[in-house]
């Protein structure tokens, strides 16, 4: 029976570490082994943790007495810990859909060139639970590292973390997660395995992301603005690589960075309304950064204008421009985490475009 270790990193999520737990457990036709890190949380995981190892064998638990930070917990757990064939690496308020291990691992088992197969995931809230499982044999595909990378420069992670399994042994070669991308260190890494070999992606629910809701603030700019640096980040440290692989990745990386450009202006765009003078300026300094072409594009001009005409005289005005043009929001700016609705389904499935 084919083995996988499943790495838990745990901090101050013992309120879901059960129910995660009892999903990997519940796994069938494979040999499922829990390595659950405690990164010294304050509540009550350290009780729930060895409960857990305490009930079931397959369970092994151990607690960090100091914090050393979800990126060297994850690096532990899978450098240091894991031993089995696969491996994978899923948060403790995450959880796995019914059969999603058979599924990856049988599908790289029949192909010896994926380093790494993942699946759709469901988001769940504190409200909304999973759904129905999947079938046991779902459609699947293999991706080719071309077509991986296109999807990451042009969209996105096209990876749910929760559903990733990996070749333990491909893992420990490549390396762990890197300290200098806490945010994007996920799609650097499936980068990795993609110029290793091929993807694998299965066309199911593989696996449940917890979503907690973000809210509409300064600390939103931040965050926003910041996930937008990460993303360009992710690519620096395998840019010289990524070039001598596909030729084509120039031209994707320039697009990709003046689109990342030109929604960091739409930020500042509402951060210079609203007063935020410190996010505006990281805004624009982000923009200017990485846009190839940015005192050409109209949204740049658009901020330069709001600037003369000053902040006071943009908020009388703007409702009445906007009903003008039949805007209700800045373009490509995303409100709310609308795409997290509980049941939504993420994940990247390649049919005929991206």
């Amino acid at each position: 029976m084919t083995g996988v270790d499943v790495v838990v990193p745990c901090y101050n999520y013992g309120r879901y570490l059960d129910w995660c737990v009892g999903t990997l457990l519940n796994q069938a036709s494979v040999r499922v082994r829990v390595l659950i890190i405690d990164d010294a949380s304050e509540d009550d995981t350290p009780q729930i943790g060895e409960h857990l190892a305490a009930g079931d064998s397959r369970v092994e638990f151990r607690r960090h007495q100091t914090n050393a930070g979800h990126v060297a917990t994850f690096n532990e757990g899978l450098l240091d810990w894991a031993s089995a064939e696969y491996s994978l690496l899923i948060s403790a308020d995450d959880g796995l859909a019914p059969g999603a291990l058979a599924r990856a691992t049988q599908l790289m088992t029949a192909h010896p060139d994926i380093g790494m197969a993942y699946g759709m995931a469901t988001i769940i809230t504190e409200d909304h639970g999973p759904g129905p499982g999947e079938g046991a044999d779902p459609e699947y595909r293999i991706v080719n590292t071309s077509r991986f990378l296109e999807r990451c420069c042009r969209v996105g992670n096209p990876v749910p973390s929760p559903t990733a399994v990996v070749r333990t042994g491909v893992q420990q070669r490549l390396g762990g997660y890197r300290a200098d991308l806490p945010h994007s260190g996920d799609m650097e890494m499936w980068m990795r395995f993609a110029l290793d070999g091929a993807v694998g992606v299965l066309g199911a629910v593989q696996g449940y992301y917890r979503w907690h809701g973000r809210n509409l603030s300064s600390a939103y700019y931040a965050r926003a603005v910041g996930d937008l640096r990460q993303r360009v980040l992710a690519f620096r440290p395998l840019e010289s690589r990524l070039r001598a692989a596909v030729p084509e990745f120039a031209a994707w990386f320039t697009s990709m960075c003046d689109r990342l450009g030109t929604q960091a202006l739409w930020i500042a765009h509402d951060a210079f309304e609203s007063g935020d003078d410190e996010r505006y300026r990281e805004c624009l300094a982000f923009a200017a950064e990485v846009h190839s072409s940015l005192r050409q594009s109209g949204v740049w001009k658009r901020l330069k204008m709001k600037q003369l005409l000053g902040r006071r005289a943009v908020r009388r005005l703007r409702p009445v421009l906007s009903w003008l043009r039949g805007e209700t929001a800045s373009p490509e700016l995303p409100r709310t985490g609308a795409g997290f609705r509980a049941g939504a389904s993420t994940g990247w499935w390649p049919d005929e475009s991206l």
